[in-house]
């Protein structure tokens, strides 16, 4: 029964929870708002109070209460626009320079090329130029010399330890992910399934993690950094279609020492 996985698959949600000092009433307010939105996607905007209570077991008063409520804030957006900033910055052939490495931008167009305002305005990301410059110093991602060019010193956004954007992209990866597996469980015999694999193997010494862990993070970056690429590439060609489609990936490594060798 899936009830039965439930334990295991909250186990790592709990543990952030306890460490972020979240209790029960913040978990079971938060899990009613899921609930409604799970059974408002199934039955449509129109389904009444009455058909989600017994969807969900929810009381008909927090279904009122909850449709009524304001949205709640995505607070993704600042991790987001930082992330596809430095992606396009690292990929794009305009901002690159020697050895197709990102090249040091001023604030406004040179003889090199466009500059960083250029670059959040190419980018789409509606906030101002100076705004994302300095969230991007704040976070460690650039430099800045003496004659003010801004230097890319990651090609991806990796948040402070505490930080507000840290637990916006735990937020992402693992709704992403969440999202795909969960598709993949409710998809008829016919539908197609996402791709969703893990390699996984015990009884190894703790060498033979530490190699198969950097093995992982190498091809699992070049992958990524490939994947990104030819992303921005096409929605530098699809940017004027009216599209929105959208593609996510992404990979973990989660290598265990072993623990049991200290307590025989």
């Amino acid at each position: 029964m899936f009830s039965d996985a439930l334990s295991d698959l909250l186990a790592p949600l709990a543990r952030a929870m306890v460490a972020h000092g979240v209790t029960v009433g913040a978990v079971t307010e938060s899990m009613k708002v899921a609930l409604l939105n799970a059974a408002i996607e199934a039955q449509g905007e129109d389904v009444s109070d009455s058909r989600v209570s017994v969807m969900t077991g929810l009381h008909r008063k927090d279904v009122r209460r909850l449709r009524s409520d304001a949205p709640m804030t995505d607070g993704r957006k600042t991790a987001n626009r930082l992330a596809l900033l430095i992606g396009h910055w690292a990929t794009a052939p305009d901002f690159l320079g020697e050895n197709d490495r990102p090249r040091a931008l001023p604030r406004d167009i040179s003889s090199e090329g466009p500059g960083f305002d250029d670059l959040v305005r190419h980018v789409r990301l509606d906030a101002a130029p100076g705004t994302m410059r300095r969230a991007l110093l704040d976070h460690g991602a650039v430099t800045e010399d003496d004659d003010g060019r801004l230097h890319l010193v990651t090609n991806a956004l990796v948040p402070g330890a505490g930080s507000k954007e840290l637990v916006a992209a735990y937020r992402a990866t693992l709704t992403t992910h969440m999202t795909a597996a969960t598709q993949n469980l409710l998809a008829a015999p016919t539908e197609t399934r996402h791709f969703d694999r893990v390699v996984k193997y015990s009884h190894l010494s703790d060498g033979s993690v530490a190699e198969l862990e950097a093995l992982a993070r190498a091809e699992s970056q070049a992958l990524l950094e490939r994947l990104n690429a030819r992303a921005r590439e096409l929605q530098d060609r699809d940017a004027d279609q009216g599209v929105h489609g959208r593609f996510a990936a992404g990979a973990y490594v989660l290598p265990e020492q072993d623990t049991k060798k200290d307590t025989e």
